[in-house]
């Protein structure tokens, strides 16, 4: 399915401040083509929310054309395109637009049988050239392709790559023949249309209500199914819509469902509207399944071929509702069959003389004799997918029987799924999960170390990952917030800032925590100065960003902590360092730390505007002189944040959907540089140990920015600050509103609080033997074959 109009024919247009995409925009915006483009697309979603896609009647206008313009030849406003954004929206109006269409078609359905007098057969044919040139063959093209893939194609892979092919096969051609003879006929057999409200038949009414319902399939299956990663031409233009499919919302589906059965209840009365409208849930049900199970979810072909096969199914049903009205109700005569053979009134003899009788019980042991071959004896070719799991079970099988294979060369079940294009995030790491619970072990027994050897193993696409070099970056920067009041502060920190600077030296030296434990784990070290109030010189550890912001932040209680220029100089500064390091040391795991007196205040301000939750339980000792923490210090601290959150709170600082607005409202340097940097490493899927507080905070950030990032983290360590958790349910929400794992909580639980990612780097050991746990433990089945070594003499 392609966008009828042509992308290039969309002209650039404009509309507030966020460009439109454009032909030649669209055509370098697939996942992959540039540095970080699953950052820069949800960049650009955030933008389209933050600005002209801002909910309002004229942008509903604006979404129903652009499906409008997508799915027909007619022409749209000049002030419509094929933007994604409102693709996604206006999938609440795609069988609004089927409805529009219906009522089109049938129109010469009637003019073809009423005013000219031709055969129902004729007539048929007349609307569905009007349908066809209307629509331009939108769902048909993906009704084709479909069929070439899943007929012709022998893997996962095959299918996705016949599908993406423009040429069009025989199996394309032979069901695209069907399906229109299909329909001609369904159509002709309808009879003449009569249109009364409620009491609707014949051709014209079923041609308007299947063409609406069918196209309420697309909003089913994009919002309830992952959708696959194209590859081919069309891939460039989906991979923007697939990122906002969150924008197909449940209250938008419902509208959609409740659109196609008040006018299916209108056309044909409340009962059949019900069973209409049932009918198209079951074969959604069935075609997401089905697109799960072999393509590993759903694509902009498949939904057109569903889109088609559902038009035809609810064209069967009405025609069958119109023979059981004529010749009563089938399911009725059946148990009156069933009741006379039961009393005697009919023998078996005479039951056989009824040539439906005898072409049911036909039917029945046709399919019942076909089921049981295909169980016992094997699954026809369409069904076996080298890359496709159809149960846990049988992947646990395959997998274990793997690890006896003679052939090593082969790639095992599970490095297929792993290393499988169209398959999502979670459904590999489900598959490393059965992978895990087929080892010699009882199932789930080693807790977190499970979790995170099945994240580093989809995150390096290998049953065998490798955790052998780590890197350490930690990040440095002063808050306003944390000032003397004599310098225009809050005296929110127990150290004066000055304490910072101090840190760094120690870290420069090699005698801070983070330097010792780095040293005794074999970790490298890097200090990023992002936003120091002080100049240091650059030395064998520290560096100085060149996008420093110098200085550090300003006192987010008198206004905003940075400007937005600024805050994106500190995120480039994060992604900047981290992509020095890949290049430079290549790590098979990164550390994130943080370095700023005063950034327990920022975080807690941060999670307060975005979370919601009470600043009393957000707010914790932080950096303290005594063991215990100080009560005096808490109050401050609630006291400072709560007088933020009432300036900015004035200034609509704190919408939860402009994270990015928190951020530089009330944000730190080195917490914006830490999102820039998880950006980067998302970039390159390589796992993330999250260390206390802030860093989760970042993380939090970050997500929110950009969902893919939640992938790559590893909780660490649970902080004594309060707010951590508050931090990891939003990460964690996040997670699960975009189909992906949820997270496990932290790994430590040592009342630890240091941060310069102290508690990370202690996790490194348990990261790798995760991955030696992965790689190295043996399956059950294999342990229970080992023989006895017999001892010789």
């Amino acid at each position: 399915m392609a966008p009828n109009n042509g992308l290039a024919n969309a002209k650039p247009k404009k509309s507030g401040s966020t460009t439109i995409l454009e032909s030649g925009t669209v055509e370098g915006r697939g996942m992959g083509t540039n540095i970080n483009s699953r950052q820069v697309i949800s960049k650009q979603i955030q933008e389209f929310l933050e600005g002209e896609g801002k909910l309002s009647p004229k942008a509903e206008f604006r979404a129903f054309f652009t499906v409008w313009s997508f799915v027909t030849r007619l022409p749209s406003p000049t002030w419509v395109d094929h933007h994604p954004g409102y693709l996604m929206r206006g999938m609440a109006y795609f069988p609004l637009s089927g409805l529009l269409i219906g009522m089109f078609v049938s129109s010469f359905f009637d003019f073809a049988h009423v005013a000219l007098a031709l055969p129902l057969t004729i007539s048929s044919v007349l609307a569905e050239v009007a349908s066809i040139w209307v629509t331009g063959c939108f769902h048909e093209d993906g009704l084709a392709d479909s069929a070439d893939g899943i007929g012709g194609g022998w893997s996962r892979d095959q299918i996705l790559k016949i599908m993406t092919d423009t040429r069009l096969g025989t199996y394309g051609c032979t069901i695209l023949l069907l399906y229109m003879i299909a329909k001609v006929e369904l159509i002709a057999v309808a009879g003449a249309s009569v249109w009364t409200l409620g009491a609707c038949s014949g051709a014209g009414p079923s041609i308007l209500v299947t063409q609406m319902m069918a196209r309420l399939t697309a909003p089913i299956l994009i919002r309830t199914r992952d959708y696959v990663d194209e590859q081919g031409p069309k891939y460039k233009f989906y991979s923007f819509m697939v990122k906002a499919k969150h924008l197909v919302s449940w209250h938008r589906l419902i509208f959609a469902a409740m659109t196609s059965f008040v006018v299916a209840a209108l056309a044909y009365g409340a009962e059949k509207g019900f069973i209409l409208t049932t009918a198209v849930i079951i074969a959604s049900g069935f075609a997401g399944r089905y697109g799960e199970y072999l393509l590993g979810g759903v694509m902009g072909d498949f939904l057109g071929a569903t889109i088609c096969v559902t038009e035809v199914f609810l064209l069967i049903v009405l025609t069958l509702i119109q023979k059981l009205n004529e010749e009563g109700d089938f399911f009725s005569y059946l148990i009156a069959q069933a009741y006379d053979v039961g009393v005697g009134k009919m023998t078996l003899q005479d039951l056989m003389r009824n040539e439906r009788n005898i072409a049911l019980l036909q039917f029945v042991l046709v399919v019942l004799l076909t089921v049981i071959w295909c169980s016992n004896v094997g699954h026809p070719p369409v069904f076996v997918r080298e890359s496709v799991v159809a149960t846990k079970e049988d992947d646990q099988i395959r997998i274990a029987l793997d690890s006896d294979s003679s052939n090593k060369n082969e790639l095992s079940p599970l490095d297929q799924s792993l290393t499988c294009p169209s398959k999502s995030f979670k459904r590999k790491y489900e598959s490393a999960r059965d992978y895990l619970d087929t080892l010699a072990k009882p199932k789930g027994s080693l807790g977190t170390l499970e979790d995170w050897a099945a994240r580093i193993s989809v995150l390096q696409q290998s049953s065998k990952p490798k955790i052998e070099k780590a890197s350490c970056l930690i990040f440095v920067g002063d808050h306003g917030v944390a000032k003397s009041k004599e310098e225009g502060g809050e005296q929110c920190s127990a150290y004066p800032q000055a304490v910072t600077q101090k840190v760094v030296e120690g870290l420069e030296n090699g005698l801070a925590g983070a330097s010792v434990l780095a040293k005794c784990n074999n970790v490298s070290l890097k200090v990023i100065d992002v936003g120091m109030n002080a100049d240091f010189d650059e030395g064998e550890v520290v560096i100085v960003s060149p996008h420093k912001l110098h200085g550090g932040t300003k006192n987010f209680c008198l206004g905003p902590a940075m400007s937005k220029e600024e805050m994106d100089k500190c995120i480039e500064a994060g992604e900047e360092s981290t992509k020095q390091c890949i290049e430079k040391e290549k790590p098979d795991v990164l550390i994130f730390g943080e370095v700023g007196i005063g950034n327990t205040t920022t975080s807690s301000t941060l999670l307060a505007a975005l979370t919601g939750v009470a600043v009393k339980e957000l707010c914790g000792y932080g950096a303290t002189m005594t063991r215990n923490g100080e009560s005096e210090i808490v109050s401050n601290k609630v006291a400072i944040v709560e007088n933020a959150m009432k300036y900015h709170q004035q200034l609509g600082s704190f919408d939860p959907r402009f994270v990015d607005l928190a951020l530089r409202s009330v944000g730190g340097a080195e917490i914006a540089s830490i999102v820039g940097a998880l950006f980067e490493a998302s970039h390159h899927s390589i796992p993330v140990l999250i260390d206390g507080f802030i860093v989760t905070t970042a993380a939090m950030v970050a997500t929110i920015m950009n969902p893919e990032v939640s992938r790559i983290l590893l909780f660490a360590t649970k902080s004594t600050e309060k707010g951590q958790a508050a931090a990891f349910e939003k990460i964690n929400e996040y997670t699960r509103d975009h189909g992906l794992p949820e997270h496990v909580p932290a790994a430590l639980d040592m009342n630890l609080r240091m941060g310069e990612a102290t508690g990370a780097l202690m996790c490194v050991p348990i990261l790798k033997s995760a991955a030696a746990m992965m790689k190295d433990l043996a399956t059950l089945d294999t342990v229970l074959k080992l023989e006895r070594k017999s001892s010789s003499c």
